[in-house]
């Protein structure tokens, strides 16, 4: 789960010893999230979701990967059902998509923004006449073991705050924390209180191993998305890993998902 702060936090949050020296520094990252709760559930066509069935208009060029077959839907976010988080957009659909047929998911992890078998679609006006969009998609293949979610499942929203966590590839130069590993414990109890580990939109990420963007893709800021590995609705990441996409904060602020960064890791 998400280590959320309640508004009362803000100025008293815990912080194990070795980290009060950069209290100051710490409050500073604190920024808003979403965080993701999922039920199985049978869903709407333009609900948030996980799994299921697209919203997809008629007409419009079907996702394929490299060898032209379909793609499959990940996740759905209908942002009219997402409490209002600054930079992201406040109406419209954002679709997640992945290539079922993968054993990687849809992932080149050496070319991760490049959407050859991942691709990330956003409709921001919506149709609402069922008429016109496709309602079988039956024609998307998917091999078994070969996509990381096999149920559908809703998504229920929830507002929070989050701090940085010790995984974030900022926050060694944030701190300075050069000598961090002589102090074990306490950078342990940074990471129970405030792992990023969970369904989310915004804040900051979680990983099993390591930052993705700390050497190729630092202007990649912004969360979109972050779908981790949960036996409540048969989701799996490899080896119970977790998935995250980003965004630079120009390019979300201009609605502009072609070069959004796919990443996932598993321990």
């Amino acid at each position: 789960m998400i280590a959320t702060l309640g508004p009362n936090m803000k100025e008293n949050f815990e912080l194990p010893e070795y980290f009060e020296k950069h209290r100051a520094v710490l409050k500073d990252t604190i920024k808003e999230c979403v965080d993701i709760h999922a039920e199985k559930a049978s869903t709407g066509t333009l609900d948030s979701k996980f799994g299921g069935c697209p919203y997809f208009p008629k007409g419009m060029a079907y996702p394929l990967n490299q060898e032209g077959n379909p793609l499959k839907l990940l996740a759905q976010i209908n942002f009219e059902q997402v409490p209002r988080l600054n930079n992201y957009p406040e109406k419209g659909i954002l679709q997640f998509f992945l290539d079922p047929c993968d054993e990687l998911y849809g992932c080149s992890f050496d070319e991760n923004t490049e959407q050859k078998n991942f691709r990330i679609i956003y409709h921001e006006e919506i149709e609402t006449d069922e008429s016109k969009l496709l309602s079988d998609f039956s024609f998307v293949k998917v091999e078994e073991e070969m996509f990381p979610i096999e149920s559908e499942a809703k998504l229920i929203f929830t507002k929070g705050t989050q701090i940085m966590p010790a995984g974030d590839f900022r926050f060694d130069s944030l701190i300075g924390a050069d000598d961090k590993y002589e102090h074990y414990a306490e950078l342990e109890r940074y990471y129970e209180l405030y792992g990023s580990l969970s369904h989310k939109i915004g804040g900051y990420p979680g990983f099993t191993q390591f930052d993705p963007r700390e050497h190729y893709h630092k202007d990649r800021t912004e969360l979109l998305l972050q779908v981790d590995s949960d036996d409540a609705i048969d989701i799996i990441w490899g080896d119970c890993g977790v998935a995250n996409f980003f965004i630079s904060e120009e390019d979300l602020k201009n609605k502009d998902f072609s070069k959004v960064l796919y990443n996932w890791d598993c321990s």
